[in-house]
């Protein structure tokens, strides 16, 4: 499944770069998100729970973040597993300077969901999906509001 598309947030891009590299704001802004413990410099140890129609599971696995141009563009990747199945996911995001002190975040996912989940079709998973993101940048849009704390992250030359 392949989902993309851009979305507004209220902050300039260092505090959104910074947040988006920050475990415990992500926790807090992922759906479904219960732990997110670092393993080293842009790795954590996540897990998440997650339902889709009639089957919910936690999934346990890896969460990196990758900085391709550090400032202005990321690469995540997921992968997890849970009792009923696998999810991998390859998220790119890229972060531009807005109007009025925001920042516009562009998105491309692509994912894959095995096992019993993936039995549940495309229309659901698209939904669940669509569910999920729109969560996440809303999330993260009131995060950055509130003036969440950040980390500082080093900038690559």
């Amino acid at each position: 499944m392949r989902f993309d598309g851009q979305r507004e947030v209220g902050a300039p891009v260092a505090q959104v770069w910074g947040m988006l590299h920050d475990g415990e704001v992500l926790r807090s802004v992922i759906p479904g998100c219960t732990e997110m413990r670092p393993r080293g410099a842009g790795a954590f140890a996540a897990s998440l729970q997650a339902r889709v129609g009639p089957v919910a599971d936690t999934y346990r696995g890896t969460f990196t973040i990758d900085d391709l141009r550090p400032g202005t563009e990321l690469r995540v990747r997921v992968d997890a597993r849970g009792r009923c199945g696998r999810l991998e996911l390859t998220l790119l995001v890229t972060l531009l300077e807005g109007t009025d002190r925001t920042t516009t975040l562009g998105y491309r996912a692509d994912a894959r969901v095995r096992g019993l989940v993936s039995r549940l079709g495309a229309p659901a998973l698209t939904v669940v999906g669509g569910h999920f993101t729109c969560g996440f940048f809303d999330d993260l849009d009131r995060a950055v509001r509130r003036g969440a704390p950040t980390v500082e992250v080093p900038q690559l030359v």
